[in-house]
C-alpha cells in the first residue's frame, strides 16, 4: 500500500506552570557529546577546545568531565545559512547559533546544527552495514537519521550533500567492536563521514573472548548486589567476580535495618544513587559506604542479598531474584533462619551456590545473626534445533502469559523456547493493586496484547504501577504535608520538601528542569513526619520534584526565580513540521515532527475515539525534534503535544492522524 496522506492541523497553546526540582553540587561526571553538521556549515567548541566539525574538519567527538551542576560545554555555528540546533540545553545569540549542553548527568549527548542549503547542493545516501559473527547480536550504529542494529537489512539516510555525519559504535553486551570499513578504518569510537555522494560505511562486532575482575568494597550495614556480586561488610568470594569485557553491570545498593543508610559510593562510581551502571572495559574496583555497623552490629535486623547468574530464579524469605524477578534484596530478622531455593529455567541447570551458601542442591539455610550475601549460578538454557528462545521481565503489579511465558506476580516461567518463526500473543494482566504502563524490548505501546514473532531470539519487558490502593502490609498512604519550601540565597536558592510516610523506607528523590534530571539522592525515612532539605539548588527555573518509597509517588511544582511570562529568555515557540505514516504491514508507522526555540520536556499522547492508546514521555533539545515512530492499527488518531520549556511556559501542538 506504500506511503498514505495524514492530514494535519495545529493548534497553539500559550501559558502552563509546572516543577520544582532541587540541584546540588554533583559528583564528577563524564559524557560524550557528538556533533552532525547538515549542509556546509562548521560548529566548533567556544573558546578552542575538541570539537571542530564540518567543511572538511571531522574532529566532531568529545569526552568531556565535569565536576558541578554548573559545568558547561559550549558549541558556536558559524556560516549565515545556519538554521537551527537539536539536543541543546540551551541556545543563546542573536541566532540562537550558540548551543549549550550540560554536563550534570551521564547522558550521552547527540547534536545537530543543520543549515539551509543555497542554492540546494541535492542529496546522497548514506548507508551502514552492521556485521557481527552472530546472527542477531553484536551492536549498534547511531547517527543522524541512522540507528542501525546487528543484521538489520537496510540502514539509509538521505542526507544534503556537504554534510558531516558522525556514526557512534555501541557493542552489546558480551560482544566487542571490530572495525570500520569504507571511508573509515581501525576502532575507533566513532566514523566521520563527509557526505558528497551515495557512501557505505561498514560496521563489524564479534564475541567477547576475554573477561574483566569487577571487585567490591563494603563498610557498614548493607548489601550491594549486581551481576555476579553480593557483598557485604563481612566479604567473601561473592565481593568479587569476572564479567565479560565491555557488558554493562548495575550494581544497587541496600542499606540493612536499624537505621543503616546508604552514604554513596567510590572507586567507578560516584554519587549517593542507590543504583550505579559500570563498564566493564577493564579490570573496576567500586566501594560502598552505608552507616551503622557492618555484620556483627547491634541491628534488629540485617540484609540478605542475592545475585544470580545464567537461567533460573531464587526464592525464599521475600527473595524472587532472577528470570524477570528482581526483588533480590530483602531486610531479614536478626537470628531467623532463610531457606533459599534454586529453580532452573526450562533447558538450564543448576550449578551451585556461592557467598553465604555452598554446594549443588537446590535448597539453603541461611542463619541471619548478621549481613549476608549469597550467590546462584545456573547454566543458560539452551535453544533446541527449530526453536528461538523468548524471554519477559515484568516488572511492578502484573503478569504476562502466552505460549510457553507465565511470568510476573504468581508466575515463574520467564524464559521460554518458542517455535521458529512462530507468532506468540503475549497478555498483560495488571493485579487488583496495579494497572498496566506499558511494554519494552520486542513489544512497545500500551495495549495489553503484542504479538511476537519468533524469527530470532527476542527479549520483552513489561511495566506495571500500583494504584492509589494501599498495598498489603502499608497503613495509609504517602502524602504531601505543605508545599515545596523556596528560599533565595546569595548563591541560588534552598528548597525543603515535607511529606508524611506510613512506613519506614529508602525514599528516592528526583529533580527534573525542563524533563531533564538534574540531580538524583536517596535517604531513609522512619514512619510519619518527614523533611528533605534545606538543599541547595543553582539554577533558576520551573522544577519538578519527585519522591519515591516503595510503589507510591510524591511530586511537587515549584519556581525558582523569574517564571513564565515574567522571565527574562527568549521567546519559546513551537512550529508544527511533517508527519511520516510508513505502511508496516498489517500496522502503520507514524513520526511526527516539529521545532522548537527552547529546550523542553515533551509528552505525546495518542488518542483513538477519544481513548488513550499510546504515552510517550522526553526531553527534547531546541531545533528539529522528532517523535515517535507509533506503531498504529487502522483508524483515527489525534496526537497532542505538551512541551514545557526551562521556565515553566507550555505550548501545545496537535495533530490528526487518520489511517484507512
Amino acid at each position: 500500500m506504500g506511503l498514505r496522506a495524514v492530514l494535519l492541523t495545529t493548534v497553539l497553546v500559550a501559558l502552563g506552570v509546572v516543577s520544582g526540582a532541587s540541584g546540588r553540587p554533583l559528583a564528577t561526571t563524564t559524557l560524550t557529546i557528538q556533533v552532525q553538521v547538515i549542509g556546509s556549515g562548521f560548529v566548533s567548541q567556544s573558546g578552542g577546545g575538541q570539537i571542530a566539525c564540518g567543511q572538511g574538519s571531522k574532529a566532531c567527538f568529545g569526552t568531556f568531565t565535569g565536576t558541578t551542576s554548573t559545568d558547561q560545554v559550549e558549541l558556536t555555528a558559524s556560516g549565515d545559512d545556519f538554521t537551527g540546533w537539536t539536543n541543546c540545553d540551551f541556545t543563546d545569540g542573536d541566532n540562537f547559533e550558540i548551543c549549550t549542553v550540560n554536563i550534570d548527568d551521564s547522558d550521552n549527548h547527540e547534536v545537530t546544527a543543520t543549515y539551509a542549503p543555497s542554492p540546494n547542493p541535492g542529496t546522497s545516501t548514506l548507508t551502514v552495514n552492521n556485521t557481527s559473527d552472530s546472527s542477531s547480536d553484536g551492536g549498534n550504529v547511531s547517527g543522524d537519521g541512522i540507528n542501525c542494529d546487528t543484521g538489520d537489512s537496510s540502514c539509509d539516510s538521505d542526507v544534503l550533500n556537504g554534510s558531516t555525519i558522525t556514526l557512534l559504535q555501541t557493542p552489546d553486551n558480551n560482544y566487542a567492536f571490530d572495525g570500520w570499513g569504507g571511508p573509515c578504518s581501525g576502532d575507533d569510537k566513532v566514523c566521520v563521514v563527509q557526505v558528497n555522494s551515495d557512501t557505505t560505511v561498514n560496521a563489524a562486532f564479534k564475541k567477547s573472548a576475554s573477561t574483566f575482575a569487577l571487585t567490591v568494597s563494603v563498610t557498614g550495614n548493607g548489601v550491594v548486589a549486581g551481576g555476579g556480586i553480593s557483598c557485604t561488610s563481612s566479604g567473601g568470594s561473592s565481593c568479587s567476580s569476572d564479567e565479560a569485557a565491555n557488558s554493562t553491570v548495575t550494581l544497587t545498593a541496600q542499606p540493612g535495618s536499624g537505621g543503616a543508610s546508604f552514604n554513596g559510593w567510590g572507586g567507578a562510581c560516584s554519587g549517593t544513587s542507590p543504583s550505579c551502571s559500570v563498564t566493564m572495559n577493564a579490570a573496576k574496583s567500586v566501594t560502598a559506604a552505608f552507616s551503622g555497623q557492618g555484620a556483627g552490629g547491634p541491628a534488629t535486623d540485617f540484609p540478605l542479598g542475592v545475585s544470580v547468574t545464567g537461567d533460573g530464579t531464587v526464592t525464599g524469605g521475600g527473595i524472587r531474584c532472577g528470570s524477570g524477578e528482581t526483588t533480590c534484596t530483602v531486610n531479614q530478622t536478626s537470628g531467623v533462619t532463610v531457606t533459599l531455593t534454586a529453580a532452573p529455567d526450562t533447558g538450564a541447570t543448576f550449578r551451585g551456590w556461592g557467598g553465604a551458601c555452598t554446594g549443588t542442591s537446590t535448597t539453603c539455610s541461611v542463619t541471619m545473626n548478621a549481613a549476608k550475601s549469597v550467590t546462584a549460578n545456573f547454566t543458560t538454557a539452551t535453544t533446541a534445533p527449530g526453536k528461538n528462545s523468548l524471554a519477559v521481565t515484568v516488572t511492578g503489579p502484573g503478569t504476562v502469559a502466552g505460549g510457553g511465558i507465565q511470568c510476573g506476580t504468581g508466575g515463574k516461567t520467564c524464559t521460554a523456547n518458542e517455535d521458529a518463526d512462530s507468532q506468540v500473543t503475549l497478555t498483560a494482566t495488571p493485579a487488583a493493586n496495579g494497572r498496566f504502563l506499558g511494554w519494552d524490548g520486542a513489544c512497545s505501546g500500551q495495549e495489553t496484547e503484542c504479538t511476537v514473532t519468533m524469527d530470532a531470539g527476542k527479549s520483552v519487558s513489561a511495566a506495571f504501577k500500583a494504584t492509589t490502593r494501599t498495598p498489603s502490609g502499608q497503613t495509609g498512604a504517602l502524602r504531601i504535608s505543605g508545599h515545596a519550601v523556596v528560599r533565595k540565597t546569595s548563591t541560588g536558592f534552598r528548597v525543603t520538601l515535607r511529606f508524611v510516610t506510613p512506613r519506614r523506607g529508602v525514599a528516592h528523590v528526583r529533580a527534573l528542569l525542563a524533563g531533564r534530571l538534574q540531580t538524583a539522592l536517596s535517604f531513609t525515612v522512619a514512619p510519619g513526619r518527614a523533611t528533605v532539605g534545606p538543599f541547595p539548588v543553582v539554577k533558576p527555573g520551573f522544577y519538578v520534584f519527585e519522591i519515591v518509597l516503595g510503589l507510591q509517588k510524591l511530586r511537587w511544582t515549584a519556581c525558582l526565580g523569574r517564571c513564565g511570562a515574567a522571565a527574562h529568555a527568549a521567546p519559546f515557540v513551537l512550529t508544527r513540521g511533517p508527519a511520516k505514516a510508513v505502511d508496516a504491514g498489517a500496522l502503520w508507522s507514524l513520526t511526527v515532527n516539529y521545532r522548537s526555540s527552547q529546550a523542553a520536556g515533551a509528552q505525546i499522547r495518542v488518542f483513538r475515539s477519544g481513548k488513550l492508546a499510546k504515552e510517550l514521555r522526553f526531553p527534547a533539545g531546541a531545533g528539529r525534534v522528532t517523535a515517535g515512530p507509533f506503531l498504529l492499527s487502522p483508524g483515527n488518531y489525534q496526537l497532542r503535544l505538551t512541551a514545557q520549556d526551562t521556565w515553566g511556559r507550555v505550548r501545545n501542538l496537535t495533530w490528526y492522524a487518520f489511517l484507512p
